[in-house]
């Protein structure tokens, strides 16, 4: 599960820490996992120690790593990037166009960098106390 950490997220890394509180217990019920991260040109941090952009990047391309082994044909994804800043919005969404280009995508977002990037763009504004719907084809990215 590392190599595919690793190869999502290529310029940082994890370390992975397992401590067992009872190790007489057969029941697993008090298992802790530390998770350090690396981002590019940070040194390693535990993931407490982490702001909200990059918690939210960390556990997204965590989620991610692990979808690389089974894909699945759909997600979805309510709001991933609102914590993160323009930067980070933009490789979350690169990450997503190039490795899960076959795969269907629904993610609720606000930043234009991610909608730009999106085949089809569905808005939802009130009007008269009913819901509209807007509908947009990017013909230029539609497949």
């Amino acid at each position: 599960m590392l190599d595919h950490l690793l190869t999502v997220s290529p310029a940082g890394g994890t370390k992975h820490e397992i401590f067992d509180d009872s190790p007489l217990s057969p029941v697993l019920d008090k298992i802790y996992l530390d998770v350090y991260v690396k981002f590019q040109g940070k040194p390693p941090r535990e993931s407490t120690a982490l702001s909200g952009g990059e918690k939210t990047m960390a556990a997204t391309v965590f989620i991610l790593a692990l979808q690389s082994l089974k894909p699945s044909p759909f997600y979805l994804m309510d709001e991933v990037d609102a914590h993160l800043d323009a930067q980070n919005t933009e490789r979350l969404s690169k990450i997503m166009v190039n490795r899960f280009g076959g795969s269907q995508i629904l993610m609720v977002t606000l930043k234009e960098s991610n909608v730009a990037k999106a085949t089809q763009i569905f808005g939802i504004y009130p009007k008269s106390g009913a819901s509209q719907i807007v509908h947009y084809r990017n013909q230029t990215k539609y497949r």
